[in-house]
């Protein structure tokens, strides 16, 4: 081999696993700044297993998850290392429905399970180790920072009494909300880390490689049997018991988010057919990230795509390539 060729590549191989170790080490080194990659590992582990093989990239993410590990034994940041190795299977399963060729809400599905249960497991470690669940923690840490907000008011001399009665008021029930929802709250941060793994890695497969497992996100369709969820939680969230009602209102959340992917999909679809400018687009993007009316809207869309099949003019032409 010509040596200029064999550094070549042993340069590629550092790359590789020096970008691995990054994502998994810099959250851990700075979680206020760099807390937001954790989200990237299923996309990192999915994108390399796919595009390398099973082979090349099952060593580029071991080699760089252990290089991470050491690197954060000694930094002693070693838990938030392993927090990341958490979301190493959902890849891993992703890539195997891949292979499978199984459909993206069938791997989605998988996916979200892989992710759950590694969490499940993790938080169990932690519970044993710390003698303190993170459930538990987080509720606790959250609720400590609402107190110190408020105490901040009170301090407040500024403050009328009647609005001081009124802020005691709402954070009392923004803290008992939080906790009654805390558990669609934490699914729905797996489902979007989940969602974000197989559109970002399906869209840099068919950009770096000229082919994508999966056809175009603005095909993408949920089971129609899915809206038999929406239905049973809003019958859970009508009835006058309050364990019932606390199910019914968690499940609402995680459908509102399942379908809001559904939506966005329909939507990518039509600004696509037709055919509007980049810039629109993007502001359009914006406002629905920031507006809290244009995710309701989009769920409402996801919804209605059940019955009245929007995109059922182009649906039939899956493989038609068209920007994201």
């Amino acid at each position: 081999m010509n040596p200029v060729v064999k550094n070549s590549d042993e340069m590629k191989i550092f790359k590789h696993i020096f970008i691995v170790a990054g994502v998994f080490l810099l959250p851990g080194l700075q979680i206020a700044v760099f807390g937001w990659l954790y989200g990237l590992v299923p996309l990192l582990v999915f994108y390399y297993l796919c595009r390398y093989g099973n082979n090349a990239g099952g060593k580029y993410i071991l080699s760089g998850a252990l290089v991470a590990l050491l690197a954060g034994t000694f930094l002693q940041v070693a838990s938030q290392i392993l927090l990341a190795m958490t979301l190493v299977p959902t890849g891993f399963i992703l890539a195997r429905s891949v292979v499978q060729q199984e459909a993206p809400p069938l791997a989605g599905l998988k996916g979200f399970a892989a992710l759950s249960i590694s969490w499940f497991l993790f938080s169990g470690m932690i519970a044993v180790t710390e003698g303190s669940h993170p459930y538990s923690m987080l509720l606790l840490s959250i609720n400590q920072g609402m107190d110190e907000a408020l105490k901040l008011y009170q301090e407040n001399e500024k403050i009328p009494a009647e609005s001081l009665y009124l802020l005691t008021q709402s954070f009392a029930q923004i803290k008992e909300r939080l906790s009654q929802l805390m558990p669609a709250i934490l699914t729905s941060i797996a489902l979007l880390i989940v969602w974000l793994a197989m559109v970002l890695g399906n869209r840099l497969l068919d950009k770096n490689t000229g082919q994508s497992p999966w056809p175009e996100y603005q095909y993408w369709q949920l089971p129609e049997k899915l809206v038999w969820l929406v239905v049973a939680a809003a019958a859970l969230a009508l009835l006058p018991l309050p364990l019932a009602r606390t199910i019914g209102f968690n499940l609402l959340l995680i459908a509102s988010v399942i379908y809001c992917f559904q939506g966005l999909s329909i939507a990518l679809f039509f600004l696509n057919k037709w055919k509007v400018p980049l810039f629109i687009r993007s502001l359009l993007y914006v406002i629905i990230v920031f507006q809290s009316l244009g995710t309701i809207f989009l769920s409402v869309i996801g919804l209605a795509d059940v019955w009245f099949d929007l995109r059922h003019a182009g649906s039939h032409d899956s493989n038609q390539k068209k920007p994201l």
